[in-house]
């Protein structure tokens, strides 16, 4: 279906999804897409070398789907930037394996972003499988997130704390309108093509994790805005598209991206020097998490 007011044929929206070992999860969130989305699309599928037939899968039940094999699991960034590569849409949207999209949400957001073209973000607010918000438009990380960021032990015990307040704010959710905010999840987050071309796609050098918040900040630094637009709603069983849980390769991965996001955005100039004590200290992070969750299975299995 062409798009109401745009050219005939044209694409209005171009859906990249990144696949490893999404088979449990895929059909449902095309199916949300199918049943859901009004305006014209295409379906991008980056596949990372999937053992459970992920690829197979979608080439045999969505032919609609254009399906590309990496070959191996090449990461987040790089399958996104490939699948970007072959798309043709006006805007694109980055989507999880493991997220379904509500009626009308990306309607909403395509209609967002065409009608306000200062916006180079939007995105809808993401829920848990439970229907409680998952916290994911915040506030640029600094260092003080390792202590007060979303999966930080404070914020878990404390999670009303007024530090952790700044970093993850509550006015998405309660608001009646779109909020501008400084970087959304790339869960599910939606960019006018116009803008990828001025700022550059997705930083490969980063595996997975925080490719996100270095986008939406190239994006903030060349004038557009970022914004949730909570009426649009996606549940997104976090998680889910990386295999669940919190494992150790899991949590390296994420403390070298830190290290990456911060090297290139706080540790610049005289704060350079910095660097082999901030790597350290991420180093430290990440093995008392490691630790700590051994203690806790072990706990469990006791």
């Amino acid at each position: 279906m062409p798009e109401q007011g745009g050219p005939q044929g044209e694409v209005a929206l171009s859906v990249l999804l990144v696949t490893y070992d999404s088979r449990r999860f895929i059909d449902a969130c095309l199916a949300a897409l199918r049943d859901t989305v009004s305006v014209r699309y295409e379906v991008v599928l980056a596949d990372n070398a999937s053992h459970d037939g992920t690829l197979e899968h979608v080439r045999r039940t969505w032919p609609a789907v254009t399906c590309l094999d990496m070959g191996a699991n090449t990461g987040f960034a790089t399958a996104c930037n490939r699948a970007l590569g072959v798309s043709t849409g006006r805007h694109v949207l980055l989507l999880n394996g493991d997220a379904v999209v509500a009626p009308e949400a990306l309607d909403a957001l395509v209609g967002f972003l065409d009608a306000h073209p200062r916006a180079g973000v939007a995105a809808p607010l993401l829920l848990n499988e439970d229907g409680s918000d998952q916290g994911t438009a915040r506030s640029f990380p600094t260092p003080a997130a390792a202590v007060f960021g979303r999966r930080s032990p404070l914020t878990r015990r404390f999670p009303g704390n007024r530090w952790s307040r700044r970093y993850l704010p509550a006015g998405p959710r309660g608001a009646d309108g779109p909020v501008e905010v400084d970087w959304v999840s790339g869960a599910c987050l939606m960019v006018p093509r116009r803008v990828v071309e001025q700022v550059g796609a997705l930083d490969p050098g980063y595996f997975m994790y925080w490719e996100d918040a270095d986008w939406c900040r190239r994006i903030k630094a060349a004038g557009y805005g970022v914004w949730c637009v909570p009426a649009a709603r996606v549940v997104h069983a976090e998680g889910g598209s990386s295999g669940g849980g919190w494992p150790v390769r899991q949590v390296l991965r994420f403390h070298r991206a830190a290290y990456r996001y911060y090297r290139i955005h706080h540790l610049q100039g005289g704060w350079v020097a910095l660097a082999p004590l901030a790597a350290a200290a991420l180093t430290g992070r990440g093995t008392a998490i490691v630790l700590r969750d051994a203690v806790s299975r072990r706990e469990g299995r006791g």
